[in-house]
């Protein structure tokens, strides 16, 4: 085999299926997996990335199991995937992390598991939870009522609410005008759907807060004005945001907000990869989300003289290695954003 040829399969069979590249070049697809195999294994080596200030612990839902993944969220990039959220899977991984003592903020879901692991091995640093999850809860409470009103509505009318529900779960600033009509029409004729509606309202204007002080008189107020007959369909919110409290509050005290946002990049780029490959397993599901992407690297920032016109190369930066910062997801969500307006051209 040519070195062209190598390297060839090489890059592509991180792109498509064994099978396809097998056919385009003539060679066997054990071959092909073999090198993609050997790459991998190389490339794995060599996955190295700065420590970031603030670290995302997250989970994404891959190959029938929950993963965890790992950000920096003010870079906006990927670091890397775990095969499992399990605590000593992650407490064992962030141990062998260089400079871990860099993190200062740790942003996580409400997975105990993750908790335990950042305490026991990141001590110095705050744990967030990501809001996002949060206010989702408020969401499956509000869904919680509307399917509880299935049984008094007739089958047409349940279909049609079932159809409006994406309104329910809009803010309310983001609904138009012909979209509140629909809504009024469903909470006039239900009053109860319009005291949930309302309060999951409430619960999103926590965050509107500007100090932890004010945060948390909204929630006490929040908890305390929880519409009559509706305490268990709240029942889990609060009981989550009771053993989560500190790590609630603690947004309101960073110096930049601190979520996962970025995670729904992750997810898509998971899913083109998948698309690509069903069936791989893990290990090669990881190499293809961590090696086919443009990563973000910046230089070594170069300490210039104020002799430097009369001192030759001074100002010039070390040889030193680039700064990898992991895989960067904007770059992801701008090449989606073009290939989706380019089939809406077609």
């Amino acid at each position: 085999m040519t070195l062209r040829l190598h390297e060839y399969v090489e890059k592509e069979s991180f792109n498509h299926p064994y099978t396809f590249v097998a056919a385009q070049t003539g060679l066997d697809e054990k071959t092909v997996r073999d090198i993609f195999n050997a790459r991998a294994e190389f490339l794995g080596r060599w996955h190295r990335f700065e420590m970031p200030r603030i670290l995302g612990i997250d989970e994404l839902y891959l190959n029938k199991r929950y993963r965890c993944i790992l950000t920096n969220i003010e870079e906006r990039t990927l670091l890397d995937l775990l095969a499992t959220r399990r605590q000593d899977v992650v407490t064992n991984y962030l141990m062998k992390l260089k400079d871990r003592q860099k993190v200062e903020i740790v942003s996580m879901d409400m997975w105990n598991p993750y908790r335990a692991a950042v305490k026991a091995v990141l001590p110095q640093a705050r744990i967030v939870v990501d809001k996002f999850h949060v206010v989702r809860m408020a969401n499956d409470a509000l869904e919680r009522v509307r399917k509880g009103l299935r049984k008094e509505l007739k089958p047409s009318q349940s279909r049609t609410l079932k159809g409006d529900r994406k309104i329910l779960l809009k803010r309310a600033h983001e609904v138009s005008d012909r979209e509140r009509l629909i809504m009024e029409t469903w909470t006039g004729a239900f009053p109860q759907l319009l005291a949930a509606y309302e309060h999951k309202e409430r619960f999103y204007g926590i965050w509107d807060a500007t100090t932890r002080l004010q945060a948390e008189a909204a929630l006490d107020e929040w908890i305390a004005t929880i519409p009559k007959g509706q305490k268990e369909v709240w029942s889990d919110l609060v009981r989550a945001v009771g053993n989560w409290r500190e790590e609630t509050m603690t947004y309101f005290e960073t110096d930049m907000p601190v979520t996962n946002a970025y995670t729904e990049s992750i997810n898509r780029l998971a899913k083109d990869k998948n698309r690509e490959g069903r069936g791989y397993s893990f290990e090669v599901m990881r190499a293809r989300m961590l090696y086919t992407t443009k990563h973000k690297k910046k230089a070594p920032t170069a300490k210039v003289s104020p002799f430097y016109k009369k001192t030759i190369g001074y100002g010039l930066p070390d040889f030193a290695e680039e700064l990898n910062y992991g895989v960067d997801l904007s770059t992801i969500s701008r090449i989606q954003l073009r290939s989706a307006t380019l089939a809406y051209a077609a």
